[in-house]
């Protein structure tokens, strides 16, 4: 087997190799000769069965299974040798070979770029903290009086208004016959929750106890059930009882409704909720300004199969996000249509910016882990298995069994903690500096962050209507 190195472009490195024939050929016949120890053929007895016999039955899978090991062979070879650190999977590519003749191919691949030292010590963060303020608790207390407010019935007798429960039975009906799905009885309806069709909530306005109310409404043309899409129906509805909101006292009895000890100790809970969402909000930002930072500094060579094969991840989430069925039909009808084929010319450039970035910060992240010697142990990776299985309540075992018979799946979780090993380690040897905030500065710019501020996980488990 002869290795030679034909180019040194930048990242690639390209060889060849040429196997002889006489060496696949002893080799060949050498792992026919140990199949021939075991192998059993009628009318031989085992280890007496000619060489010709079984070339002449396996011979041809057997070829290619030292073809393959040669070539395996010379790939690990040539990376020994040269020293060379892969960051894609080399490419074989077989130029010549008939049976009975020599082998000639070639080995191409892409190596690790050299990344300059990086001295941490020069990289300033600002850690933008905010306190939790007692406006923030209160409000976050008022939420969660409304999702957990009970009603009563109205005590003086009127009709009907937004914001009462009105206590009802109803029947839909399409073209005078009832349908799916369209009858209740019993149902407590919030006028003004939106929970039915348009119309309907309001169609209930101004009605008393004991009334009955033909409603003639259309469902919406986008509704989810095609078959009542953009459908005239209507609905004979009675109300059998107004109730109204009862106010919420913000008091112990409150607090043990939830499961608390008292008020006390259930604003100290909202506290640690808040908290715990600005740290993750100032992690998060954080983060991304040490990536800018990286990004910005730090210039090299990147390897283009690497950046291809992100251009084409980061292309077909653009593709999907867009949720156009014309567009994903007609990908599917084109055979072999490539990530990008619909996408618009800006859109192009800028799936391949983020490609970019991803592959930097990502050779970047794993350069800094290696020389340090951060890794992510067994154990770690079996934790982050159980803090995944407790984001589904009742179903942990089903979650559990899954990792456990997929592999893969937990080793996809050591990506996400390597990066916030190098990160924590990062942060430890930078300038950074706190700056306290507002609660509105700290989630400026951050969409997902206002929307966690404004919800919270403490529930009642039960609520009477």
């Amino acid at each position: 087997m002869k290795i030679t190195k034909k180019t040194t472009k930048g990242l690639k490195r390209e060889f060849d190799i040429k196997i002889s024939s006489k060496e696949i050929e002893e080799r060949i016949n050498q792992k026919l000769s140990e199949i021939a120890l075991t192998a059993k053929i009628p009318g031989f007895r085992p280890g007496k069965i000619p060489t010709s016999i079984l070339k002449a039955r396996i011979g041809k899978e057997v070829r290619g299974e030292v073809l393959q090991n040669f070539i395996d062979e010379a790939s690990k070879k040539a990376i020994q040798d040269e020293n060379l650190q892969p960051v894609t999977k080399p490419s074989i590519d077989v130029k010549k070979y008939d049976e009975g003749s020599d082998l000639s191919a070639s080995l191409t691949l892409e190596v690790m770029p050299i990344i300059k030292h990086i001295d941490f010590s020069k990289i300033k963060l600002s850690k933008f903290t905010a306190k939790v303020g007692d406006k923030e608790i209160n409000d976050a207390l008022d939420r969660i009086g409304k999702q957990n407010q009970q009603t009563q019935p109205i005590k003086k007798a009127r009709k009907s208004k937004m914001g009462d429960t009105l206590v009802i039975d109803f029947e839909g009906k399409m073209d005078n016959v009832p349908f799916e799905g369209g009858a209740g009885k019993g149902h407590h309806l919030s006028l003004g929750s939106n929970s039915f069709i348009p119309g309907f909530e309001e169609g209930l306005v101004n009605l008393a106890a004991g009334s009955t109310k033909e409603l003639k409404l259309s469902f919406p043309k986008d509704y989810g059930m095609e078959k009542l899409a953009g459908k005239k129906v209507s609905f004979e509805v009675k109300v059998h009882e107004i109730r109204e909101l009862v106010n919420v006292k913000f008091d112990d009895d409150f607090a043990k409704g939830l499961g608390m000890p008292g008020i006390k100790e259930l604003k100290k809970a909202i506290s640690d909720q808040i908290s715990n969402e600005h740290n993750n909000i100032t992690r998060s930002k954080m983060k991304k300004n040490l990536l800018d930072i990286l990004d910005n500094k730090y210039d090299f060579e990147l390897p283009k199969g690497m950046i291809d094969q992100e251009y084409n991840s980061v292309c077909q989430s653009l593709t999907k996000e867009k949720n156009a069925k014309d567009i994903k039909q007609d990908l599917e009808n084109k055979e072999g249509a490539k990530p990008d084929e619909n996408m618009t010319k800006d859109e192009k450039k800028d799936a391949k910016n983020i490609a970019e970035r991803r592959v930097k910060l990502g050779l970047l992240m794993g350069e800094i882990g290696r020389n340090n010697n951060l890794d992510i142990t067994e154990e770690e990776i079996n934790q982050a298995v159980m803090a995944e299985a407790q984001k589904y309540p009742g179903q942990e075992k089903q979650v559990l069994d899954y990792f456990k018979k997929n592999k893969e799946a937990s080793q996809n979780l050591a990506g996400p903690l390597f990066e916030e090993k190098v990160f924590n380690f990062i942060c430890e040897m930078a300038d950074v500096k706190e700056k306290i905030v507002s609660t509105e500065e700290l989630y400026s710019d951050d969409e997902d962050g206002k929307k966690a501020i404004k919800k919270t996980d403490i529930k009642k488990s039960k609520v009477k209507k």
